[in-house]
Formats: C-alpha cells, sequence, structure tokens
C-alpha cells in the first residue's frame, strides 16, 4: 500500500507538465505591441513546433480586413505578404494554427503602424492637431489588449494544469481505495 502511494506522488511530481502543452507563438515580424515606422512588406510567425497545411492568418485594420497574398507554410514558419499599404493605425493579426500534434490552435498579435506623411504633404494645420495625444491613446489601448490577451492565455493555462493534478489525484485515490477493498 505504501509502495502504491509513495510511486503515486513521486510520478505527480515526475511528470513533465511542459509536454502537456501546446505549441505556442514563439517569435513575429510584427512583434506583439510594436508600432511601425514604415510599411511591412509581409508578416512572419515562428511557432514551437511544426505546423501543417490548412494553418491561416488574417489582418484586420482599424477600418476592414486587410488581405494578405501568398500565405505559406514551411515547418514552423508562417508568412503572408502585405498587399497595399497600411493606413496609419492599430492592427490584428489572427491567426488560427494545426499543430504537428494534430490540434487546432488560435491567438492574435497586436501591433499598430504609424509612418510619417512625406514634408510635402503635411500641412501646417494637421502639423499643430494633437498627433501625440493620438499616438498615446492607441498606444495605451494596444498595451492593454495585448496584456488582456496574455492573462487569458495565462489563465487557461493553469487551469488546464490544475485539472490534470486533480485528475491524476482521483485516480491515485481510486487505486488506494480498492487496494484497500482486496485486503
Amino acid at each position: 500500500m505504501k509502495k502504491i502511494v509513495i510511486m503515486s506522488i513521486l510520478f505527480i511530481f515526475i511528470l513533465p507538465f511542459t509536454a502537456l502543452g501546446h505549441t505556442t507563438l514563439t517569435a513575429s515580424n510584427p512583434a506583439e505591441g510594436e508600432v511601425l515606422s514604415v510599411q511591412p512588406e509581409k508578416i512572419e510567425l515562428e511557432f514551437g513546433t511544426v505546423i501543417e497545411e490548412g494553418s491561416s492568418m488574417t489582418l484586420k485594420g482599424p477600418e476592414a480586413s486587410v488581405e494578405l497574398s501568398e500565405i505559406s507554410v514551411s515547418d514552423n514558419l508562417m508568412t503572408g505578404e502585405v498587399t497595399g499599404e497600411l493606413p496609419n493605425g492599430q492592427y490584428i493579426i489572427d491567426w488560427k494554427i494545426i499543430g504537428e500534434d494534430g490540434h487546432p490552435i488560435e491567438g492574435q498579435i497586436l501591433f499598430g503602424v504609424d509612418v510619417e506623411a512625406p514634408e510635402e504633404e503635411v500641412s501646417e494645420e494637421a502639423a499643430e492637431e494633437e498627433p501625440a495625444v493620438e499616438e498615446e491613446t492607441a498606444e495605451k489601448e494596444m498595451a492593454e489588449t495585448a496584456e488582456t490577451a496574455q492573462s487569458e492565455d495565462e489563465s487557461s493555462n493553469n487551469w488546464v494544469t490544475v485539472l490534470i493534478v486533480a485528475a491524476i489525484i482521483l485516480v491515485a485515490a481510486g487505486m488506494m481505495k480498492l487496494m484497500k477493498n482486496k485486503r
């Protein structure tokens, strides 16, 4: 009986919890929360494992969705070419992948575009308006949205871990009860 209890406890602590998780986004260009001062030509997402065909991404702008051309998947990298120029504002990359383990995973990356207009096109009135206040507000909104998304991901990972540990404890308790009833 003691051997079973000891083995169950050791199994719980030896079990690598990181192996139970799914793949994650490891890098992106543009990066989360980045404000670009030049027009992006392509979007690159790098994941922690090989991703399957059928994975996708879309780009949502301040007014409408922006079309990405030639979305390609190669090993753990997904890229999409940006067609046309992006107006200044906040953008969201919505991605959905199918990991090597077959599980679908999705997420978002928030970034901004703030490309200065050429000197000739800037009028004195436009220069005197409040662009700094608008930029600060946009950056704060983007940061708040990024923090919310990150805390939601962390919260769901914590719940998965708690549920797995609870299931293991219940199985161990059931085994102990069976062993006790056999005596």
